[in-house]
């Protein structure tokens, strides 16, 4: 059964064995604040009373204030409405205006609701006497004793109505909702429909005042077309007549087509004039070109041809020729009369050449002549053209400067004359606009009605605020008490906050019923199967697993502050030993408030106890005893020896950190399997001499007193002074709503009740 119940409890609390590389733990540091869904439920179950009694007084509260409110400050709420017209200037003689965008004619109702509560509205409103005259009104009137008012908060009324006016644009249908709400049901509904009429008047003279100024503007701009009309046509008709479409006053032609004609015309004698001009510089070049060419053209050859003397000479050569030919034939080359006639022939060649360039010299002389004379008179031809070209020209371009000019005085008079049909349509709009009645796009839907209902308060509203403020209250004020709680309650509160190994969590005293009446130093053994045991045996397995049995044969038990159950630990954590049948020594090292004289009393030979016990650790350290077996007594339990701590000493830290202290443990890790201290305190220096002398130290918390910030400093004093910290023990954990231990204990004390013929 005990085997069964172990693996058990083993199974359900025993942390995660930890391997020896993380005894040496860096400092904790605080963690973040997180909680899992579970620990949020485990909160609202431990607290769900006081959430329940937070709910009910807010829902009692609730019920109260309405009908408080309801007997002292009923409130009647009067609605009417406002239909808005589409945005935009329309002419209110079209039959189908356009739609406006939905988006653009929220924008424009809600425009207009917020127009409807500005302050210079408000104050219109509170001048009106019918508003003067409410019982709403002389709230905010100071009078005196006979009545006559001595000063009005116009302030106050202002910021009143801001608060009780309302004036809400509906997003999906086309009108305002205005509403009122004030004790007097007739008051609201006066002051209502006051403020609806006021707010139309208002916007419609707005609306004609507008349009008027538009008018105004409409009018000055058709003014000014008329006489841009007229200046127009005044430079048409001067430009008219000053062309000689004007003077020669031609009948049925238009001056637009006459312009065009002559342009033409002038156009056709400008071509003519140019190709006339063209063609006698050409005739100007040929004659140049022949005067004062050196070749013979055929004018020159008839004219040597008809030349008496030419012919005279030809026939002498060719007389002279036919006699070369005899004497050649007769003489030979060489002959004094054939070289005679030879230059006689060549003498009459040489005559003729020389007359043939005198007859060509005289007839170039005569055609040169001929020729200046016949340039002189092209050339005063072409500059008569020349002229005439040149005036056709400058005529031309003058006539297509008027036409130019014409057509656009034309184009800007048919603009104007667009410009004023647009103008005066426009005009006329206006008019039939500013005429409207809808001008300012606004339409009463009628006035509001006395309301027969109180508006507020109601109980939809009170009842369920009242419930979720004090359901909310009562979360707040249990997740508050939870997470302002700085002590170490649970093993997620080691692990979240500490980030040390957990060796071991033992329950409270209240959770056990098997321990009642049972000492709690001696727990193990009088209660050996109540679940506190089973905590402790679980301690015992968890610290074997943490390292080998050598390295924590001596093992330092202290705590922050004095009554954490260090001492408790000890002497159960050394019953624990005892049942695997080793040989264990627990030294009381607390010489301040001694607990092993009480714990172990000492007996004397005839088994009489023995209350106060004068020797102990003390006496050896301050060298009254030689030998360390002296001080070395039974506890009356076999396997168990102790040593008592002895007389207070005056120096208990430096007797603690002498040789002598570290011999006494050398001696006794010779001896026995186990060396357990029950140190002192933290709160004094002799447990940090203890802690760098022991082989592994265990701190103990308890979940009523330890604080997150008291623990965090022990365990980085002890990392300061290089101590090997093995873990934790985390004591009086209670039991709690949606807690792990409950659900441990309860499947502990169901696994009791197993009978042990039962299969397993």
């Amino acid at each position: 059964m005990a085997d069964q119940i172990q693996r058990v409890i083993q199974g359900m609390t025993a942390p995660a064995p930890v391997h020896p590389a993380m005894m040496r733990m860096a400092p904790p540091t605080a963690a973040a604040m997180t909680l899992t869904p579970k620990e949020i439920v485990g909160i609202l179950r431990r607290h769900l009373l006081m959430i329940l009694l937070f709910t009910l007084a807010g829902l009692l509260l609730g019920t109260a204030g309405y009908f408080a409110m309801r007997r002292f400050f009923p409130r009647y709420t009067a609605v009417t409405g406002i239909t808005v017209l589409p945005p935009g200037v329309s002419d209110p003689r079209a039959f189908n205006p356009g739609q406006p965008q939905k988006d653009l004619y929220y924008q424009f109702r809600f425009t207009m609701a917020t127009l409807m509560k500005q302050q210079d509205m408000l104050q219109t409103l509170i001048a009106q006497d019918t508003i003067r005259e409410t019982k709403w009104f002389s709230r905010f009137q100071k009078r005196s004793a006979d009545g006559e008012v001595l000063k009005t908060d116009i302030a106050g009324a202002i910021k009143d109505l801001n608060k009780k006016l309302g004036a809400v644009a509906s997003r999906d249908q086309d009108f305002i909702r205005a509403s009122m709400s004030c004790a007097d049901p007739k008051e609201a509904a006066r002051i209502v429909n006051e403020m609806v009429r006021l707010f139309i008047t208002d916007q419609r003279e707005k609306a004609r005042f507008g349009v008027a100024e538009q008018m105004t503007s409409e009018e000055r701009q058709r003014q000014s077309l008329r006489t841009a009309l007229k200046t127009i046509q005044d430079r048409l008709d001067g430009l008219r007549a000053g062309s000689d479409f004007g003077r020669l006053n031609i009948e049925g032609a238009n001056f637009r087509d006459y312009m065009d004609q002559k342009l033409g015309n002038l156009y056709d004698e400008f071509s003519r004039l140019e190709a006339q001009r063209e063609r006698l510089i050409v005739i100007l070049e040929t004659v140049k070109r022949r005067a004062t060419s050196t070749d013979y053209d055929q004018v020159v050859q008839q004219a040597v041809e008809q030349d008496l003397i030419v012919r005279q000479l030809q026939n002498s050569i060719n007389s002279v020729e036919a006699l070369l030919a005899q004497q050649l034939a007769r003489f030979g080359e060489n002959h004094r009369r054939v070289i005679e006639t030879r230059q006689t022939r060549d003498q009459f060649k040489k005559d003729l050449d020389a007359r043939k360039i005198e007859i060509a010299e005289i007839q170039r002389n005569s055609q040169w002549q001929a020729v200046q004379d016949e340039m002189a008179a092209l050339t005063q031809q072409l500059e008569s053209v020349t002229q005439q070209v040149q005036k056709a020209r400058d005529e031309y371009k003058l006539v297509d400067n008027e036409r130019s000019e014409y057509a656009k005085y034309e184009i800007e008079r048919e603009e104007k004359q667009s410009q004023l049909e647009k103008a005066n349509e426009h005009y006329e709009s206006l008019k039939a606009l500013y005429d409207d009645p809808e001008l300012s796009k606004l339409r009463s839907l009628g006035s509001a009605p006395e309301p027969l209902e109180i508006s507020s308060p109601k109980w939809e509203i009170y009842l369920p605020s009242g419930f979720l403020l004090g359901l909310l209250a009562g979360v707040g004020l249990a997740f508050a008490v939870e997470l302002l709680n700085d002590l170490v309650r649970t093993p997620s509160d080691v692990m979240r906050h500490l980030k040390v190994p957990l060796l071991g969590s033992i329950c409270h005293a209240d959770d056990d019923e098997e321990i009642e009446g049972v000492d709690l130093s001696h727990v193990v053994r009088q209660a050996p199967y109540s679940i506190m045991s089973e905590c402790y045996r679980q301690l015992r397995t968890n610290l074997k697993l943490s390292a080998g049995a050598a390295a924590h044969k001596v093992l330092l038990i202290t705590s922050p502050d004095a009554g954490d159950g260090k001492t408790t630990v000890a002497t159960n954590l050394a019953s624990t030993l005892l049942a695997e049948n080793k040989k264990i020594l627990l030294i009381d090292a607390n010489f301040r408030r001694p607990a092993t004289g009480q714990l172990f009393p000492r007996t004397g030979e005839t088994g009489a106890r023995i209350e106060h016990a004068d020797f102990g650790l003390s006496n050896y350290l301050m060298g009254q005893s030689a030998d360390a077996v002296q001080i070395i007594r039974p506890s009356g339990i076999p396997g168990l020896d102790i040593i008592d701590s002895g007389p207070l000493p005056s120096n208990p830290a430096e007797l603690l950190d002498a040789p002598r202290m570290k011999e006494l443990l050398d001696l006794c890790k010779a001896r026995y399997d186990h060396v357990i201290l029950d140190g002192p305190p933290m709160l004094v220096s002799d447990a940090k001499s203890l802690a760098s002398a022991a082989d592994g130290t265990i701190v103990v918390f308890n979940s009523a007193s330890t604080r997150r910030g008291a623990a965090m400093r022990i365990l980085r004093e002890l990392q300061s002074i290089h101590a090997n910290t093995v873990g934790t023990v985390l004591m009086g954990i209670r039991s709690r709503k949606g807690g792990y231990f409950q659900e441990v204990y309860r499947s502990y004390l169901e696994y009791q009740r197993v009978p042990v013929h039962s299969t397993l």
